[in-house]
């Protein structure tokens, strides 16, 4: 089915649904250990945040999945489907594996490495490796889920979301507070929950692809070496993954500036940026629908229509993203009370709110225009463009007003406001001259 007869809308809100449920998997963890251990939150939080990276390494592989999928189906090649999905599975799994075998080694070192306190480190280390040593489950999922969005079934995932949700929460409670007699395993038995109901997940996508969906997963494809598709995946890949996989190793570096500040800064880092991620949830939501009907405007050689639905939606998604930043500013505070009784963390978490205000707006321009220009092909402006600015700007101006000038989180914060508004008005900019319009892949 061709996504862009589907509607920007239909598609959005069972993405939007997916991505919170999914989100809620990883924040799951740290909300209901909040009641458990105060260090395990920042334990899981530092852990989250080095699987956030290794995340966005597979979608070196599931970038690529998207636009040559979506690009394919608008330029009615069907029959490049299968292949494209064959080498993205496979090659994620390979690469999950490398990595599983890097944290299960080296994990305590790497944690070591962003000053994470030592009274927390034991915590990371053992969610770490258990969640990490299964990390082929979730590089797969990607891949699937991916897929499954594109070809016009994003209902499917946000189902299949909210199930395996359901699960990590059962398993989260039973470990935790340890109901008919089930042992209490803390910090080890939340990662056991998360690794398994993953799992679950997995065999639903594989199900479903292969008998639903008619596409066969081959490994036969991947050793025919079909040279053509695997240049195009390369190059629509890395550079498409490069520019949120330096992003997210300045938030690293950041987060290793946050550690010196003490638990109550680290706690409200993940705290704020917790519920942050619900504030521009629907603004994702759309990008992604964005993506996948831009992919097939592109394909068709439809430009006008793909630029004119962007502009559109770009407007809105601003109104979204600044109607839920204030309402967040405004009841943050109390929601907070639900999960922390701590009112240094409260108290800093407040002023944060508000600055945060400035950073959902910027990164409203960000999130859009850069997956349109992902699904038009242009990958690698924005992701050259990225690189640069996230050290040039985030970074340099968290150590500076942060660490320098003393001002802590909030001169941390005021600069991931400049990085995104400066990223997200040049990128705007590029979208309105049309360069974006010379990429097709398909």
């Amino acid at each position: 089915m061709i996504a862009r007869k589907l509607g920007v809308f239909t598609l959005a809100w069972p993405i939007f649904i997916e991505i919170a449920l999914f989100m809620l998997m990883g924040n799951i963890d740290i909300l209901m250990l909040g009641r458990f251990d105060a260090l395990a939150v920042g334990a899981v939080g530092n852990a989250n945040q080095l699987f956030q990276i290794i995340g966005l390494l597979f979608t070196i592989i599931t970038s690529a999945t998207a636009v040559l999928v979506s690009q394919s189906l608008g330029a009615k090649k069907d029959e490049d489907v299968p292949v494209i999905v064959s080498l993205a599975f496979f090659s994620n799994f390979a690469f999950a594996l490398v990595l599983s075998l890097i944290i299960l080694f080296y994990g305590e070192t790497i944690l070591h490495l962003i000053n994470i306190p030592a009274d927390v480190a034991p915590l990371a280390v053992s969610y770490m490796s258990i969640v990490g040593g299964f990390l082929f489950i979730h590089a797969i999922s990607l891949t699937l889920t991916t897929t499954i969005r594109t070809v016009g079934h994003p209902k499917v995932v946000m189902f299949v979301a909210l199930f395996t949700n359901i699960i990590n929460v059962i398993g989260n409670y039973a470990f935790l507070f340890g109901p008919f007699n089930i042992p209490v395993l803390g910090v080890t038995g939340v990662a056991i929950s998360t690794a398994f109901s993953r799992f679950i997940g997995l065999l639903f996508y594989i199900w479903f692809l292969q008998r639903k969906l008619n596409t066969k997963i081959s490994f036969s494809t991947v050793l025919a070496w079909p040279k053509a598709m695997i240049v195009k995946m390369i190059k629509i890949g890395v550079p498409g993954a490069l520019e949120p996989l330096s992003y997210q190793v300045g938030q690293v570096v950041i987060f290793g500036m946050i550690n010196l500040f003490g638990i109550v800064v680290i706690n409200t880092r993940i705290y704020v940026q917790t519920l942050a991620w619900f504030v521009y949830l629907a603004v994702i939501a759309i990008a992604q629908a964005l993506l996948i009907i831009v992919g097939n405007y592109v394909g068709a050689d439809q430009y006008d229509q793909a630029k004119k639905l962007v502009l559109k939606y770009l407007g809105l998604s601003s109104l979204i993203a600044l109607g839920m930043s204030v309402l967040l500013a405004i009841f943050g505070p109390t929601i907070l009370t639900l999960f922390t009784d701590d009112p240094a963390v409260i108290a800093l978490a407040s002023t944060i709110f508000i600055i945060d205000i400035f950073v959902e707006q910027g990164r409203v321009l960000n999130v859009v225009l850069v997956n349109a220009s992902k699904g038009a092909g242009d990958v690698y402006f924005p992701a050259i463009m990225g690189m640069i600015m996230v050290w040039l700007v985030s970074v340099s101006l968290a150590y500076i007003l942060g660490v320098v000038l003393g001002y802590g989180l909030i001169g941390i914060w005021i600069g991931f406001a400049a990085d995104e508004i400066i990223r997200g008005l040049i990128l705007l900019v590029r979208w309105h001259s049309n360069r974006w319009q010379k990429y097709k892949w398909v």
